[in-house]
């Protein structure tokens, strides 16, 4: 959908615990769908862990809340469960829908603040903890994880994800509901005009 589609106009809620500045995939992944939202005329606001030394970032609204660091992760930081919070937040100015980005504790309780209040919430499966706890000798965790992940997604309108080849193996995994909503390309940046010709 172009910049210029005519589409109704929503108030969307984003949760993630990860966001630019920050390195790494799904905050840049963040970065470019709150973006994108705005662009085609979208009224965002954004929840996710204050960073220490920061302040709210400009152009949207942005409800900071208390995380904690992640060991091993200098710079990033899991937020807490605030649901009563949210549900403050929410009931003082009503998204339309929400988008939970994140499966750790601020997931967990913005699903179940927007569940509570009969918000219509859907979550992003952007990261694979169940394969990582191979990597860090956590094999022996690998179900309980599953379990819990599934748990949390399923209780969401719709999870999605970005290739039908993800979307299948949760399908495989008794996710249901799975959607895929694939990345996109920066038609600006990488452009035919842009090739450099050989020679």
């Amino acid at each position: 959908m172009s910049a210029e589609s005519p589409c109704a106009r929503l108030r969307v809620s984003v949760i993630t615990e990860t966001y630019p500045p920050e390195i790494n995939g799904v905050a840049n992944t963040m970065g470019h769908l709150v973006r994108g939202l705005g662009q085609r005329g979208h009224q965002v606001h954004l929840v996710r862990p204050r960073q220490p030394g920061e302040t709210p970032a400009s152009g949207f609204r942005e409800t900071l809340v208390p995380g904690v660091p992640i060991p091993g992760y200098r710079g990033l930081r899991v937020g807490l469960p605030v649901a009563r919070r949210l549900r403050r937040v929410w009931e003082s100015s009503w998204p339309d829908i929400c988008y939970i980005a994140t499966q750790g504790p601020l997931g967990h309780a913005a699903l179940s603040a927007a569940r509570a209040l009969g918000l219509p919430a859907i979550t992003g499966f952007h990261t694979q903890f169940h394969q990582y706890s191979r990597h860090y000798g956590l094999e022996a965790l690998g179900q309980s994880i599953m379990r819990t992940l599934r748990r949390f997604h399923n209780r969401s309108e719709a999870t999605l994800v970005p290739t039908a080849q993800l979307r299948d193996e949760l399908a495989a995994l008794g996710f249901r509901r799975v959607r895929i909503v694939s990345r996109g390309v920066d038609t600006d940046l990488f452009s035919p005009q842009r090739r450099n010709r050989p020679g």
